[in-house]
């Protein structure tokens, strides 16, 4: 029997949305591994180069005084913009995500954030023309009707706006990755098998979700003894059987991917005057470490910030193929 097959049968999933499915559990949606919000700034650390380089990204592409924060989790990237501009808002689905943005803005000492509940697919508590730029990062995709949230993204833009997106198309998990597992955490004695079927043809993502009340390493161990992680090719129904008496509950939740193509053309049909697909500040600031020896790279944020602005400023200005999974920034 296939896999899914059994779930729905046998688990009945309660259908959702994506703060029922997983976020509302989350302690810390990145894990707590965000630099400067939940860690020091290793200037010899590449991913923190491309936390850095994604905020001067959103920064340099948007622009304006005050500032709309589609879909924060832990206060990415508000609160790391928050220092450059006069205001930000940001808005989440998830009343737990807002709590967890809301206590780091407080310990970080950020005054001009402020955070609030959106339940995801219902309008904007804010008036027409509100904000000078709006930041979504990975967060269209995760509302019922992406193109029904640009739309209302439009409306609280003033008109010379910009919104800046960063989403995850389906075009990338192509030739092996189309079906896949997640094992999320939620507490030392419970976590949550996460199961994606992408079908990347219809641009839709259905994720099934099987709460387990065991810790992490217990699940894995049962799956595979010789690795840290579960890929999907170890997922059997029979040992989904064995760990069935540790079932808590099972969700799904379906989900509209938009390829960078359909985005653009969303964009455009909402009326925004320009849709442009260009290229990753982020992305191109891992590029640059790579390149650096490390003799050469920066040793402080502060050097670091000196080296990447100026470029990551050029950088987002520059076009990218459409077929590469770029930053769309849409200027109203």
């Amino acid at each position: 029997m296939d896999i899914f097959d059994w779930i729905e049968q046998e688990l009945k999933p309660k259908v959702c949305n994506s703060v029922e499915f997983i976020y509302d559990d989350m302690d810390s949606q990145s894990g707590h591994s965000l630099p400067i919000i939940y860690q020091p700034f290793e200037a010899d650390n590449r991913m923190h180069w491309r936390e850095r380089g994604s905020i001067f990204d959103y920064l340099f592409s948007i622009d304006g005084k005050k500032l709309l924060d589609f879909g924060p989790g832990d206060g990415w990237p508000s609160l790391l913009v928050a220092p450059f501009v006069d205001e930000i808002v940001g808005v989440e689905g998830s009343p737990r995500r807002v709590k967890v943005c809301r206590e780091n803005a407080k310990r970080l000492g950020i005054s001009n954030a402020t955070f609030s509940c959106v339940m995801p697919g219902t309008p904007l508590p804010f008036q027409d023309k509100s904000f000078d730029g709006v930041m979504a990062a990975n967060s269209v995709e995760e509302t019922p009707d992406p193109k029904a949230t640009l739309s209302e993204l439009f409306r609280v833009l003033r008109p010379g706006g910009r919104l800046r997106i960063a989403y995850d198309a389906l075009e990338r998990y192509k030739n092996g990755k189309e079906k896949d597992t997640w094992l999320c955490q939620i507490n030392d004695h419970k976590c949550r098998l996460i199961l994606f079927d992408r079908l990347i043809d219809q641009e839709r993502v259905r994720q099934y979700g099987i709460t387990l009340a065991m810790p992490q390493q217990e699940v894995i161990k049962i799956f595979s003894k010789d690795v840290n992680s579960i890929s999907f090719d170890m997922l059997t129904v029979p040992l989904l059987e064995k760990v069935r008496s540790a079932v808590m509950d099972a969700r799904f939740c379906s989900l509209a991917h938009p390829s960078g193509k359909a985005m653009v053309s969303w964009l455009k049909d909402i009326g925004f005057r320009e849709a442009i697909a260009s290229h990753s500040g982020g992305e191109f600031a891992v590029m640059l470490f790579d390149q650096l020896s490390e003799s050469n790279r920066p040793k402080d944020i502060s050097s670091v910030d000196a080296m990447l602005r100026p470029l990551v400023r050029i950088v987002v200005k520059m076009a990218a193929p459409i077929s590469i999974d770029p930053m769309i920034t849409a200027i109203k």
